[in-house]
């Protein structure tokens, strides 16, 4: 996966919160989160693991580690490697 593909995956469909039940939805190198927040976004890949750097913080964090398979995509902190969100 590239990061074209990546950022196509993400603009594809809103996504939502697994236990928060929030939506997410990316477009235009932004995140929006309930239509309350807009963040600007920037996706990176290092050694074949894919970062998103937000503009601004989220959950007092900026650099985030994105995991995903085909149902869900996973937000994890690159501070303690915890999940910050699962999105379906």
């Amino acid at each position: 996966m590239t990061i074209s593909d990546m950022y196509d995956k993400l603009y594809s469909r809103a996504y939502y919160e697994k236990t928060e039940h929030n939506k997410f939805r990316f477009s235009n190198n932004s995140l929006c989160i309930d239509r309350r927040a807009l963040i600007p976004i920037v996706i990176h890949m290092l050694d074949g693991i894919f970062y998103m750097q937000a503009l601004k913080k989220i959950a007092n964090e900026s650099l985030f580690r994105l995991e995903m398979d085909d149902e869900e995509i996973k937000v994890i902190s690159t501070v303690d490697d915890s999940p910050i969100f699962t999105l379906e």
